[in-house]
C-alpha cells in the first residue's frame, strides 16, 4: 500500500475511534508519513517494539523510583533520546519517524515514546496540559511524579513548574496545567508545532495540509475547521474554506461563533460570485 494512502487511513480510523483505543505512537508514525511518504513504517514499528521490550527486560518495577530508572535507562542512556536544544525550530523535531532517526525532538514528540512504552506495560502515566512545554505524570503504587521528556526524563518540582511558566510570560500554576491530556490532546499538540512553524515562515500551503492532517484525527472540533476556512481564503481557495466554514456552522454550539462564521460565510460567497 501506497505510504500516504496508509497514512491517511490510520489517522482516519484515530478520528472515528474512542480516545482510549488509539493507537498513539502508530498515530504519530502516519503523521510523519505523510511528509515523508516513501518511507517504509515498520523499521519504525520494530524499534518502538523493542524498546517496550527492552524496558520489560530490566524485570518488574512496581515503585515510582524502580519505573524512572528503567525509562532513563533505555531511552536515555541506551538509545540516547534527548531534546533538541541546539536546533529547537527544526521541524525534524516534530515528526516522529525523524525523532528515530535523529535521537533528538521536541518534548510532545519524545513523550509520545514514553506514554508508548508506559501503556504497554500497563504503567499509568498520561501527558500534562501544561502550557508551552509538554510534561508527563507517571503513577506507581508508593506514589506520582511529573518529568520532562524533553530534558532527559528528569522530575520537575512546583517551583520548577512555576519557573517554566513564568519564563513563558504566565503567573501561577492553575489546576488546568496539571489536567492529563488525551490521546488526541497529545497528537493534535504534536502536529500543531508543526503547523505553527510553517505559518511562521508563511508557507501556507503546507500549514493546510497540516491542519488537515489534525482534523483527520479530531473531526468534530470546529475550531480546527474554522481555522483551516481561514488559512484557505486566505490563499484565496474560496470554495474550500466555504466548505470549511459550513462545517463550523455545523459543529459549533455557540451562538455568537456562529454568527460570525455565518457572516464571514456571505462574504466569501459573494467574493465567489
Amino acid at each position: 500500500m501506497n505510504q500516504s494512502k496508509e497514512a491517511i487511513r490510520i489517522l482516519r480510523r484515530a478520528g472515528e475511534q474512542m480516545d482510549e483505543n488509539i493507537d498513539l505512537a502508530e498515530t504519530a508514525l502516519a503523521l510523519g508519513a505523510i511528509d515523508l511518504p516513501h518511507i517504509d513504517l515498520n523499521p519504525y514499528r520494530e524499534h518502538l517494539s523493542a524498546l517496550v521490550e527492552q524496558v520489560r527486560a530490566e524485570g518488574p518495577a512496581k515503585k515510582l523510583d524502580d519505573r524512572l530508572r528503567i525509562l532513563r535507562r533505555v531511552l536515555v542512556v541506551q538509545h540516547k533520546y534527548h531534546g533538541d536544544e541546539d536546533q529547537y525550530d527544526d521541524l525534524r523535531n516534530a515528526n516522529l519517524i525523524q525523532v528515530i532517526d535523529r535521537r533528538r525532538g521536541f518534548p510532545v514528540a519524545l513523550g509520545v515514546l514514553y506514554l508508548h512504552i508506559a501503556e504497554k506495560l500497563g504503567w499509568p502515566m498520561t501527558g500534562l496540559n501544561f502550557p508551552g512545554h509538554f510534561l508527563l505524570r507517571l503513577s506507581a503504587t508508593d506514589g506520582r511524579v511529573i518529568l520532562d521528556p524533553f530534558r532527559a526524563g528528569q522530575t520537575c518540582q512546583p517551583s520548577a513548574l512555576r519557573k517554566m511558566l513564568q519564563a513563558r510570560g504566565g503567573a501561577e500554576i492553575l489546576p488546568e496545567h496539571y489536567a492529563p491530556a488525551s490521546k488526541r490532546d497529545v497528537l493534535l499538540r504534536l502536529q500543531n508545532n508543526v503547523k505553527r512553524k510553517l505559518l511562521e515562515q508563511d508557507r501556507l500551503d503546507p500549514a493546510i495540509s497540516a491542519l488537515q492532517s489534525m482534523i483527520l484525527i479530531a473531526p468534530r472540533r470546529d475550531e480546527l475547521w474554522r481555522e483551516l476556512g481561514y488559512l484557505q481564503a486566505e490563499r484565496g481557495n474560496l470554495r474550500s474554506a466555504i466548505t470549511a466554514l459550513e462545517v463550523v456552522c455545523d459543529l459549533s454550539g455557540e451562538p455568537v461563533q456562529t454568527q460570525q462564521t455565518e457572516a464571514l460565510l456571505q462574504q466569501l460567497r459573494w467574493r465567489l460570485n
